[in-house]
């Protein structure tokens, strides 16, 4: 047993197995629902941003800017997501070890090793969706 289970009783090593397993599939869940909610987020701004000329000159402005930092906030809360979901993934192999399980510790590498330690592909979307923006903020005219 690691050190933090030393001492502990099977039971309450049980507990909070099941509860960090709980914690990874929250947190795998959210990651997802974080991206459903972006997308129709900005495809609302990019409504009022963007249409044509449906909206005065200064609101469409202010969505305009205001999808940078809807970007941001969202990208910050799916680092914050993957981060937790890796810590309890590790939190989880730890309990096995101790408990004798092996649903994590034997769970298959990823095909490209590189891709999952990295997080490239969700940076890799927040990237292009930021420059796709900056260049819709320049490339569209108001009210065109």
């Amino acid at each position: 047993m690691g050190e933090q289970q030393q001492g502990r009783s099977e039971e309450n090593l049980r507990h909070e197995y099941t509860e960090v397993a709980l914690n990874v599939r929250h947190y795998s869940n959210l990651r997802f629902a974080v991206y459903t909610i972006l997308f129709a987020v900005m495809g609302g701004v990019g409504f009022v941003a963007f249409g044509k000329g449906q909206f005065d000159p200064y609101t469409a402005q202010v969505a305009r800017i205001a999808g940078f930092p809807i970007i941001g906030i969202f990208w910050w809360f799916e680092e914050r997501a993957r981060q937790l979901l890796d810590h309890s993934s590790t939190v989880a192999v730890e309990l096995e070890r101790a408990l004798g399980y092996t649903q994590y510790t034997t769970r298959p590498d990823h095909p490209w090793p590189y891709l999952r330690k990295s997080k490239v592909v969700g940076r890799l979307l927040y990237i292009s969706l930021t420059l796709l923006w900056l260049y819709a903020v320049f490339a569209v005219p108001l009210g065109s």
